[in-house]
């Protein structure tokens, strides 16, 4: 973000997160509509954000325009919650960006937070592996929590790793492999791939060339954006696909397939992160959930 915006950017910004109005906010600050639209044109330039999207209920601010907002009733020593928006429309929905599994596992994980946390909305949007445009929709206030591979660092983002696993395979639950699948069968099988990049790594540089060559020689059947059509495709077919373990025990359950162990000297992991903008730790109540619904994320025994 540009630092160097002046005074009375802030306060057209600060008005207008207030009252959601371009009209009222030319109005208290006795300004033209036309030049409120100058100002944020330009308060856009140099801050690189959006900073408002225009709904049917006003105008909405994103995670930049209320950190601004802040700074300048920081700057006036204005402390009183009545001022800010958030306070006097309090949020009672949270939109999350992630995987299909993580979808079901925050449902399983909403079922034990309190009573009086269970009050808000969940809205899943389709995961997407750009990690600019993922940055773009946190920052611009449509996503709340961005749950995936790691993000680079930003200044307005937090990051809290969830877990750390293993990959392995799942294949039909009736199919005849042992419980480690060897490299023969991993040549012969053919694969589902899931189109989103994900962030697999090894801990040597022997084991990563062994499994980026086996990875790009597999013998490819399905390619899907859903992990939910591949783990159904693999359940009534002969295709395997490969899956963070972490994931494992909750697609089990739900479909008819197993878990085999990734053939020797191919191992595999995966990283997983929960990104959320700093405005968020303005918001007691909301972090409060999002940190029990964290919490028991990283508890992976209760998906057992």
């Amino acid at each position: 973000m540009h630092t160097e915006i002046d005074l009375k950017l802030l306060k057209i910004i600060n008005t207008l997160v207030v009252n959601g109005s371009v009209t009222k906010t030319a109005e208290l600050l006795n300004l033209s509509p036309g030049t409120i639209s100058y100002a944020l044109k330009k308060a856009r330039t140099l801050t690189g954000a959006h900073l408002f999207i225009r709904t049917k209920s006003g105008m909405k601010p994103d995670t930049t325009a209320r950190e601004l907002s802040q700074r300048y009733q920081r700057f006036n020593e204005t402390n009183s919650s009545k001022t800010f928006i958030t306070d006097s429309q309090p949020q009672d929905e949270i939109t999350v960006m992630t995987y299909s599994p993580v979808e079901m596992m925050i449902a399983k994980a909403v079922k034990q937070l309190a009573t009086d946390k269970q009050h808000y909305r969940y809205t899943f949007l389709p995961y997407d592996s750009e990690p600019s445009l993922r940055l773009e929709k946190l920052k611009n206030g449509q996503v709340d929590l961005d749950i995936g591979s790691k993000l680079p660092a930003d200044p307005l983002i937090n990051k809290v790793k969830l877990f750390s696993c293993p990959v392995s395979v799942l294949a039909n639950r009736n199919a005849g492999y042992d419980e480690q699948l060897s490299l023969e069968q991993w040549q012969s099988c053919k694969h589902a791939v899931w189109s989103v990049f994900i962030d697999y790594y090894s801990d040597s540089i022997k084991t990563s060339q062994q499994a980026i060559k086996h990875i790009n020689e597999r013998n490819v059947a399905m390619i899907s954006g859903s992990i939910i059509n591949m783990v159904a495709f693999c359940a009534t077919s002969d295709c395997i696909m490969i899956i963070p373990d972490y994931f494992v025990s909750t697609l089990t359950e739900a479909f008819q397939v197993k878990s085999l162990k990734i053939p020797s000297g191919m191992e595999i992991n995966y990283d997983c992160y929960l990104h959320f903008t700093n405005s968020m730790t303005e918001n007691r109540d909301l972090l409060d959930v999002v940190s029990d619904i964290t919490s028991c994320l990283q508890q992976r025994e209760i998906f057992a």
